[in-house]
């Protein structure tokens, strides 16, 4: 059994996020392994998890590696997890001062946007033992674009896990909450705000559209012009009454059965987790078709995929999926078994545990 530590420094609130959070919480609760986790200072990350964690200072990288060395070395660490690309640096150094060989595994969510072939990201890349990647897609552009041996990249698909019963939001009180009609057809927008998101396109679809429809935007505002762009184009639009803004929540799928629709209209999403998140709490999928989407979506199948940037497309994908009862519930039941089939929670990290124990 390996003593693995989980970094992460990001001072954000997302899916990376979330994920590391979802990790040490497998390792603990699941296969009772007393995981480490290194955090930096009063993150998102570090109001989450109470104990076996070591806080660091978000602006003292120097005296960030001897205190993590002294950790390392002291709690006998066999394995670095690395989730933010940002903190392979620092891992790469603190296993070269490691007193013992230590692995370093570095789990890819984000997409590449370009070769990195140069003397720094070798001497980073040679010294990765297992990069995982997220997607198909993913993993071609690492074989071509990173200076790392073909047989240490492993493509590991997220694992998504259900939340029980009991902790699914109740529409009618969140509905009221949020002063939204339980009667009129809704689409909810969970991710970050900003404008590669592509909020703006289901607002200029909305509008385009014939049908009542009312839009729930959940997620943390990165950008304040962009949002502030978007309550103008309510305004102009005039769907005061139809659109709405809920912050970051800690368990969107708890939500997710509240809507009719979840779409997903980034510009370009490496996984798009929310989609598989959405087809397993069995709510009909819109995705861009760009990224990793298209590898989750089978169009007219388990969702719907429309072109990337085109609010045009994306509004004819709305109203079908409005208008054509059939063709929901059998995309809502091709999304459920999908998920199911491919993303199970317990098989990622049971693939997990086998690459670091390899």
């Amino acid at each position: 059994m390996n003593r693995i530590l989980a970094l992460c420094m990001s001072p954000d609130q997302g899916g990376l996020e979330l994920y590391f959070l979802k990790l040490v919480k497998y390792y603990r609760l699941k296969l009772n392994q007393n995981i480490h986790v290194a955090c930096s200072e009063d993150s998102y990350i570090s109001n989450q998890i109470s104990d076996d964690k070591i806080i660091c200072k978000s602006k003292s990288f120097i005296k960030n590696i001897f205190i993590l060395r002294k950790y390392i070395n002291d709690n006998d660490i066999d394995a670095i997890h690395v989730s933010w690309a940002k903190d392979l640096f620092l891992s790469v150094l603190l296993k070269k001062l490691s007193k013992k060989p230590i692995k370093l595994i570095f789990y890819r969510q984000m997409k590449l946007s370009r070769p990195k072939k140069d003397i720094y990201h070798k001497f980073i890349y040679r010294n990765i033992d297992h990069f995982l990647v997220i997607t198909k897609k993913l993993y071609n552009e690492s074989c071509i674009h990173l200076p790392i041996d073909s047989s240490k990249i492993h493509l590991l698909t997220y694992g998504i896990e259900k939340p029980s019963e009991n902790l699914i939001v109740a529409k009618e009180k969140f509905f009221n909450q949020s002063q939204l009609d339980t009667s009129v057809f809704t689409i909810g927008v969970f991710s970050r705000i900003e404008e590669q998101k592509g909020q703006h396109l289901v607002l200029q679809a909305i509008n385009k559209s014939n049908h009542d429809i009312q839009l729930c935007v959940i997620g943390h505002c990165m950008k304040h012009e962009y949002k502030n762009r978007l309550i103008e184009d309510i305004q102009l639009y005039k769907l005061n009454q139809k659109v709405k803004f809920i912050d970051f929540v800690n368990m969107p799928m708890t939500y997710m059965p509240c809507f009719d629709l979840v779409v997903l209209p980034t510009y370009e999403e490496t996984f798009g987790l929310i989609v598989v998140e959405a087809m397993l709490m069995k709510v009909p999928v819109i995705g861009s078709n760009a990224g990793g989407v298209p590898e989750i979506i089978i169009n007219k199948h388990n969702g719907l995929l429309f072109e990337t940037k085109n609010y045009d497309d994306l509004q004819k994908k709305i109203d079908q999926m409005i208008e054509d009862v059939q063709l929901r519930q059998k995309i809502i039941h091709n999304g459920y078994e999908h998920s199911i089939k491919y993303y199970d929670y317990d098989n990622h990290f049971n693939k997990l545990e086998k690459i670091i124990n390899q």
